[in-house]
């Protein structure tokens, strides 16, 4: 990206956040899982733009280091640490350089997923299981050994979850599964925490992605995850987790479209089921391709 580019987006960015948010978060510190690429990376950038120090983890160095290239050029301070949050010594160590480095820790978003193609009977157990590793127990991980400090600065903890989040769909057990997780895990860890911590949840729904965006087949493959259509860019999801931290929201789900899909589940569930199980399988939505069939 050029220098003017640059300077363009960043002014497109202040444009995009308010000024009292901007006073909500100017000095916080907010640590993004899965910041590297995608949508972690944008959450990372508006967070950073609103006045927030940052820090971003991810497994690929390589992405961690172009994105704290980036943001450095965009006056963003940022901090990064390599780790998977699948791994409880990984997660330790990420939150220790972050407070190490900022001295406290207000807002964690747990954005770090896997996703995947194949129906259930195709698919083997250590695909769903790897699958539940990063995109709850990931969560779990980090979440637990965040609270003491985020209780300390009664920040918030934010959970990207997804539309599959909100009833299972075919094709897609494993991801559904854990992110259906993650709404009951938000709800039990409010009732503990009594607003000393404030969880909320986003519910996503489909979503541009970086063109080297990859997911798992039902043999465990790495393959290219294409979307004809998609309904949010990365810069909504971003806007809708600053606002969500920002007025301290139980939830929120994503577009007119998401919201009416939620309200039929909710009214009309036998309904809602038959239309799924008729027409998801089929759907464009779910298309995939092998890596070696990609131009």
């Amino acid at each position: 990206m050029t220098r003017k580019g640059a300077e363009s987006q960043e002014n497109e960015m202040n444009h995009q956040i308010k000024s009292t948010q901007q006073d909500y978060f100017r000095g916080k510190v907010a640590l993004v899982t899965g910041g590297g690429k995608g949508i972690g990376r944008e959450i990372a950038r508006l967070f950073g733009a609103a006045g927030c120090r940052v820090a971003i983890t991810g497994r690929d160095p390589d992405a961690l280091d172009r994105t704290a290239q980036e943001f450095r050029k965009n006056g963003i301070e940022i901090l990064t640490v390599s780790g998977d949050v699948s791994r409880v010594d990984d997660c330790r160590r990420v939150i220790s350089r972050c407070v190490d480095g900022y001295g406290q820790l207000d807002i964690l978003v747990n954005n770090a997923g896997m996703t995947m193609r194949g129906m259930f009977r195709d698919i083997s157990l250590e695909l769903f299981h790897g699958i539940m590793d990063v995109n709850f127990r990931g969560t779990v991980n980090m979440t637990k050994l965040s609270l003491d400090e985020l209780e300390k600065s009664g920040g918030s903890v934010i959970f990207i979850s997804s539309l599959a989040g909100l009833k299972g769909l075919p094709g897609v057990s494993p991801y559904c599964s854990s992110k259906m997780a993650l709404t009951a895990l938000g709800e039990s860890l409010r009732s503990e925490y009594g607003g000393r911590v404030h969880f909320g949840t986003l519910y996503v729904s489909f979503t541009e992605n970086d063109p080297e965006k990859t997911m798992y087949n039902e043999n465990g493959e790495l393959i290219p995850l294409k979307r004809d259509k998609t309904a949010s860019s990365q810069n909504d999801v971003a806007r809708s987790v600053l606002r969500l931290v920002h007025k301290r929201r139980r939830y929120a789900v994503m577009t007119a479209g998401g919201k009416l899909i939620k309200l039929v589940y909710a009214l009309f569930p036998n309904l809602a089921e038959a239309l799924i199980t008729r027409f998801a399988g089929g759907s464009k939505l779910y298309a995939y391709d092998r890596l070696d069939a990609r131009d």
